[in-house]
């Protein structure tokens, strides 16, 4: 079949992507929305744009008759499904070979087969690779996954047969916790997948993850593109993958190479795919864990190493055209480092956040690529992943492509919703990591508390206060009224009379420090807490660039002040201080409020699917009281402490905004 427009079935930096792809090809290419993104970039770079209905996923991205719809009634001849979604949906791709559409992606039957992790295992033991010990069966009940976890031992893992991205997926350390987190999986894989079958696996604690790109044509044509290595992770989800995996034996890599061209060859595979393995380091033995029949959020750091340009083919295959790619014209060139830029707080347990962007610069260079899916303006909402962007950069080799990426990362400004830039350079900078001896298990052996954002330093404080000062003088008068006693200084010409005031600095914690600011005329000198004392012999803030002389010494950094309030920068760590006149500070000052212990209020906006108490229930501190799903991640809210339930505020079903009170608790006595 003949295709010259594509139907981009998703939404984000995938279809941005997707679109650019098909505009190389000489295709047109048709976006979809919701509600909430009928302003979004990937609407803006497409040819034509159709409304598919409201935020809610499974109304609109996941709702395969309304795209369907979509694409007929644009005049498209073929959807493309990206990642998530309906990307891996069987019936879905049936459904549009059904309405005379060509699917973008390997044949229904094969996304049924190898969709299913239970599956894809039997067919890799068919094909003689190795597969890592667990119990993969269909069907199963609760029973007799409860008792093969009791011969399999802990640590295992609960996996969801149907999907992948972490969801459905529990790591379970002690047995006695296997019920509780076998009802949470097979919740959030069937919300994820409507499909809530799960299998067993022994888990490898310092094993690392190795995937297989293939291309594959159907005819008999199959190649690999190398391999990447997966092995960061937080809640089993990838933030820094690369191209080619380090330290990885020649011949380890060559056999498992060999392994993902046999079983896609042995399936007939005719896409872009995925075959993905566990990598035992201390053993040199890799298992089979499965396949993915689609394309990956990571493929561009295959595509900056080998040159090839996976989508394009994808598009070329799914049009009739045969693979001409040799296996042995193919070569791996340089190295490739890409991190996951998402909305959510590392020092929170990856909570995803929401917010409307309101500032937004990437860095630009030969050797650096941008997937983005973000625009200033954007309100990053609750109803889909918190995945904002990629940042991908290129290497002669590995140590080039990890200076250049930690350095593009440092230099990305995001303002309006939190995100984990400070956590990525943090990890790029682990010991493990610059060694490429880390493993899956590197994030909760390095920080088993959680990782927590480096503090403000003293030369921060300093930084913006001198910061606050330049950008008032450079403001409307009326609003610079905290400074207007020290008159106007700048470059160390003497433009105003001398002064002094005091300060206090509200920092993000809110916490207060005490800043005295001296202006002879000549220099500027900042006291903080009578402990710290920073003379500035020039300084120039514009265009949200401070540059400043210190001890005979030029800095420059990134400084945003809006309204009172500095926003800077260090590591990729982004920390907000309100600069405040004495009477301020203390309008500003902590307010005595209820015990938090005494209610259970929903970290962010979402959708509550399970409510496990009713008034009147004892619980335990730690019990799970209630589930909330945001962002397609189900979080299990806990009981603060032991008590009594006394009121339940909503039920399974109910959108609750954030800082909702969902469950509250008998008050204790005085």
């Amino acid at each position: 079949m003949t295709v010259t427009s594509i139907l981009i079935a998703n939404r984000g930096e995938i279809a941005v992507r997707l679109i650019r792809a098909c505009h190389d090809e000489g295709l047109d290419a048709v976006a979809v929305y919701s509600d909430v993104d009928r302003d979004a970039p990937h609407v803006r770079v497409a040819d034509k744009a159709i409304h598919i209905g409201p935020a809610e996923a499974a109304a609109s991205y996941l709702n395969g008759e309304a795209l369907i719809t979509a694409a007929r009634t644009t005049g498209a001849d073929a959807i493309h499904p990206g990642y998530g979604f309906l990307a891996e949906n069987a019936d879905f791709a049936q459904a549009c070979i059904d309405a005379g559409l060509t699917f973008v992606g390997p044949k229904p039957t094969i996304i049924r087969q190898m969709g299913s992790k239970i599956a894809a295992k039997a067919a890799a033991e068919a094909a003689g690779i190795p597969v890592i010990p667990g119990y993969h069966v269909d069907g199963t009940t609760d029973a007799e996954l409860t008792a093969a976890a009791g011969r399999i031992g802990a640590p295992l893992l609960i996996k969801a047969s149907a999907g992948g991205g972490g969801r459905g997926m529990r790591q379970i350390d002690d047995l006695e916790d296997f019920a509780d987190q076998l009802i949470l999986a097979r919740q959030e894989a069937g919300t994820a997948f409507g499909d809530d079958a799960v299998l067993l696996e022994r888990y490898v604690p310092r094993a690392r993850h190795v995937e297989v790109q293939i291309l594959g044509d159907g005819r008999n044509n199959t190649v690999h593109l190398f391999e990447r290595d997966c092995s960061i992770q937080r809640h089993h989800q990838k933030v820094i993958e690369e191209a080619p995996a380090p330290n990885l034996p020649d011949d380890v890599r060559a056999a498992m190479l060999g392994a993902a061209v046999k079983l896609a060859h042995a399936i007939g595979y005719d896409s872009a795919g995925t075959v993905e393995f566990i990598y035992d380091a201390a053993t040199e033995e890799f298992y089979f864990l499965e396949m993915n029949t689609r394309l990956q959020v990571e493929h561009p750091v295959t595509e900056m190493v080998t040159g090839i340009d996976i989508v394009g083919w994808q598009l070329r295959i799914a049009g009739g055209a045969a693979l001409t790619l040799a296996q042995a014209d193919i070569r791996c060139d340089g190295w490739a480092m890409e991190a996951r830029l998402a909305a959510e707080d590392p020092a929170a347990n990856f909570r995803p956040k929401t917010g409307e962007i309101t500032d937004l610069a990437f860095p630009a260079g030969d050797s650096l690529r941008v997937d983005s899916g973000i625009a200033t303006g954007v309100t990053v909402g609750h109803y889909y992943d918190s995945m904002l962007a990629k940042v991908i950069a290129f290497g002669r080799d590995r140590a080039t492509a990890r200076r250049r990426l930690w350095r593009a990362l440092d230099e990305t400004r995001l303002g309006g919703v939190d995100c984990n830039l400070g956590f990525l350079c943090s990890l790029l900078d682990l010991p493990a990591f610059l060694s490429g001896t880390h493993h899956t298990g590197l994030l909760r052996d390095t920080w088993p508390e959680g990782w927590r954002r480096p503090p403000l330093t003293d030369d921060d404080r300093a930084s913006a206060v001198v910061a606050a000062l330049l950008a008032a003088r450079d403001g409307d008068p009326a609003d610079a009224s905290p400074w207007q006693s020290l008159g106007a200084w700048r470059m160390t010409k003497q433009l105003g009379r001398p002064g002094i005031a005091t300060r206090y600095l509200r920092d993000d914690s809110n916490a207060l420090t005490a800043a005295t600011v001296v202006d002879d005329g000549a220099r500027l000198t900042i006291r903080l807490n009578d402990t710290y004392t920073q003379v500035f012999d020039a300084a120039d803030w514009s265009d949200g660039v401070l540059e400043h002389t210190h001890a005979g010494q030029t800095e420059t950094r990134t400084i945003w002040v809006r309204n009172g309030s500095v926003t800077l920068w260090r590591d990729g760590n982004m920390h907000r201080i309100e600069v405040l006149a004495p009477e301020d500070a203390l309008l500003g000052a902590p307010v005595e409020t209820a015990s938090d212990d005494a209610a259970l209020t929903a970290p962010m906006p979402g959708l509550v699917t399970d409510v496990r108490v009713r008034p009147g229930d004892t619980v335990t501190a730690g019990d799970t009281v209630l589930v909330l799903e945001a962002m397609k991640l189900l979080q299990d809210l806990k009981s603060p402490r032991d008590a009594t339930v006394l009121e339940v505020r909503h039920q399974a079903g109910d959108t609750v905004d954030g800082g909702a009170i969902l469950v509250t608790f008998e008050t204790r006595d005085p």
